[in-house]
């Protein structure tokens, strides 16, 4: 007897593919549920397989016809107790912080079992026991969907629109994530397994962190960092370094306008469960745009971030954010521009020129003294 079957996933995208014992031909349409639109049609000959290019979220309506016009089959996209694969395609940390908690929304929403691989699986697996954690390099079988996070561009540094549903560079860097998951966003902290060990510093201190991985996201007024050191001092904080680039190094040093003194220094390669020890008994955070800021937003300390490259809202909302002011300074590349990884000194429209990182030369330390007044308290303004 004929014997027809219709095989759906949507790993990377939906593919529909018909087992049949006779040779026919199917009108196949891939169509979103949510605003009826078509995405993709053609004719499926038997024994045969076909999918949509478009790999982030849809509520996909999967039908197939014969060539009547009359209804074979229906598919639609159901998630509840199945498999589904999330993969975190960056390294980054600061990514891995701000996209996890939507992980565990999409598993809640579908009532889906979700399987995830992040480069940092670690921070999570003590927190999140309802998900399954996957170690980079693994396979993951038997599952109904996979969806890829991250920021995909195309050959020509164009935005890759099959696997990013918006432009990443024009939103705040959790929006990556609920948009390709298809989730409304709302910021949410991630849950970490950082254990608070308690304080090794005596007495109140702060923490900076003024090192990144480019230096347009430096704050590049020459001299601010120690003048926001020997305020801190004089208002009976200490302050500690904790960056992995080595106090004392003449050519990182010379990216903070000289070494740093009457600073306790806690450079070099800790552990991050240590820098997050020492973050967590800070009385505040004060850093750029890089991983341990993102990890004092997560661990829910005060946090005070200065960044001109980006735009204000590029980072976390629930932080003490500083940015360049003047009405005629440039600012804001980051979001307009692929930043070029292998260029320390990317600067797109003022490289090797007087402008050359303008945006954070002109953030002055008073402004930033301001935010710290505020947020520890002390009531004395500039």
């Amino acid at each position: 007897m004929p014997h027809k079957k219709f095989i759906v996933n949507f790993i990377n995208g939906p593919t529909l593919e018909i087992k049949d014992t006779l040779n026919k031909e199917y009108n196949v349409e891939f169509i979103d549920q949510t605003n009826n639109e078509s995405h993709y049609k053609t004719i499926l000959k038997s024994n045969h397989w076909a999918s949509s290019t478009f790999e982030y979220f849809i509520n996909w309506k999967i039908i197939v016809k014969d060539l009547n016009g009359n209804l074979i089959h229906e598919h639609l996209y159901n998630a509840e107790n199945k498999r589904v694969f999330i993969n975190f395609e960056s390294k980054a940390i600061g990514d891995t912080l701000a996209w996890f908690p939507y992980v565990k929304e999409f598993q809640d929403k579908h009532k889906c079992k979700v399987i995830v691989s992040t480069f940092h699986n670690n921070f999570f697996k003590e927190k999140y026991p309802e998900l399954i954690f996957s170690d980079k390099g693994s396979t993951v079988h038997n599952i109904y969907a996979q969806y890829n996070i991250g920021w995909f561009y195309e050959k020509n540094d164009k935005i890759n629109y099959f696997k990013n549903p918006t432009n990443f560079r024009l939103q705040t860097l959790a929006k990556t994530c609920t948009s390709i998951l298809g989730l409304e966003y709302k910021e949410i902290k991630p849950l970490l397994s950082f254990k608070n060990t308690g304080s090794t510093i005596e007495g109140d201190y702060v923490v900076i962190a003024p090192h990144g991985s480019a230096h347009a996201k430096y704050w590049n007024y020459s001299g601010g960092w120690q003048i926001i050191i020997d305020y801190l001092n004089s208002k009976g904080y200490k302050v500690v370094i904790i960056t992995k680039e080595p106090l004392g190094d003449e050519w990182h040093d010379s990216k903070l306008g000289g070494t740093l003194i009457n600073v306790l220094d806690k450079t070099g390669d800790y552990s991050l469960a240590n820098r997050a020890n020492d973050i967590m008994n800070s009385k505040a955070f004060i850093g750029i745009g890089s991983g341990l800021s993102w990890l004092s937003w997560a661990l829910d300390v005060k946090t005070i971030l200065i960044s001109g490259f980006s735009e204000d809202y590029s980072e976390m909302e629930s932080c003490e954010r500083i940015s360049p002011t003047l009405p005629d300074v440039c600012k804001g590349c980051y979001n307009y521009q692929r930043l070029d990884a292998g260029d320390w000194e990317w600067c797109p429209e003022h490289k090797d020129t007087f402008r050359q990182f303008e945006c954070t030369k002109s953030i002055l330390p008073s402004t930033v003294i301001n935010s710290i007044n505020q947020q520890l308290g002390i009531s004395w303004y500039l």
